[in-house]
């Protein structure tokens, strides 16, 4: 009787444990599905925030900012350097720039992180927010596994990179060829835009994924991130002003692409 049971138990453990396994295998399906689905969304159609204009967005900039110019910004990319912009209430937030945590951040996302702002606008809910990527904070799946289907080629082995915890489960692709080649002659629908004044640009997939194929850019240059974080203007003020009795803050510094969209950082190692 003793015999019986006891095969019964691992049986049922066995049938536990198989049911267990099922379950992620399909959990981590269908979330591959969605990713794939939000991505192609987010890709195909405009900005995913109303941005301000050029030419508003530039005076905000120069508010921010104060004296910068064009070509101090660009030998600052150039020469690799990152460059600081203010702590706590003092730190310039405006697209392009990469937001520090202090050491007692705490939140589950948001400790010993690094936030590349790639949008500031209106969201749906008719919100001033600030959107950034945490850059340093990789999964452990490539987009090949986690697209699928929709990332092929080359591209499918880059690392999926947890970008915050806000964004429908969808998925932002990141890059420097904004101004390449490939894109030269393309429709006014499909030119690229830089985020601010980073060297950095955002989509252009399809397009990405068959030049990486061909060996005309570097696929390393393209990272992708599941959701992103945002903040809206007294979220992110409350952010700012948090300080502790060491004086350390939040931090606003200009990074080139190269740090930005490092594909071998593990958690923490930008911050």
């Amino acid at each position: 009787t003793q015999r019986r049971l006891n095969n019964k138990l691992t049986v049922g453990i066995i049938i536990n444990m198989l049911s267990v396994t099922n379950i992620f295998a399909c959990a981590i399906a269908l979330l591959g599905c969605t990713i794939a689905q939000a991505f192609v969304v987010t890709h195909s159609s405009s900005k995913p925030i109303m941005r301000m204009s050029q030419d508003r967005n530039k005076k905000r900039i120069a508010s921010l900012a104060g004296d910068d110019d064009d070509e101090e910004v660009h030998q600052t990319e150039k020469e690799g350097a990152v460059r600081f912009l203010g702590k706590g209430a003092h730190a310039v937030v405006r697209e392009g720039v990469v937001l520090v945590a202090p050491s007692h951040e705490y939140n589950h996302f948001l400790m010993r992180s690094a936030v590349f702002v790639h949008g500031i606008g209106i969201n749906d809910y008719g919100e001033h927010v600030t959107r950034g990527v945490i850059i340093d904070h990789p999964t452990a799946f490539t987009m090949g596994e986690m697209g699928g289907g929709s990332i092929t080629g080359v591209l499918a082995h880059n690392m999926l990179f947890q970008g915050g915890d806000n964004g429908n489960d969808s998925c932002i692709l990141l890059h420097p060829y904004g101004n390449h080649a490939i894109f030269q002659g393309e429709q006014e629908s499909q030119q690229q835009s830089m985020i601010g004044t980073s060297g950095i640009y955002e989509g252009g997939l399809m397009k990405l994924m068959d030049e990486a194929d061909e060996g005309n850019i570097d696929p390393n240059g393209c990272k992708f991130f599941f959701n992103f974080v945002e903040f809206t203007d007294s979220e992110l003020a409350s952010l700012l002003e948090s300080e502790d009795s060491d004086g350390d803050a939040w931090a606003s510094v200009e990074a080139p692409p190269s740090i930005i969209l490092d594909n071998d950082w593990n958690r923490g190692d930008a911050w």
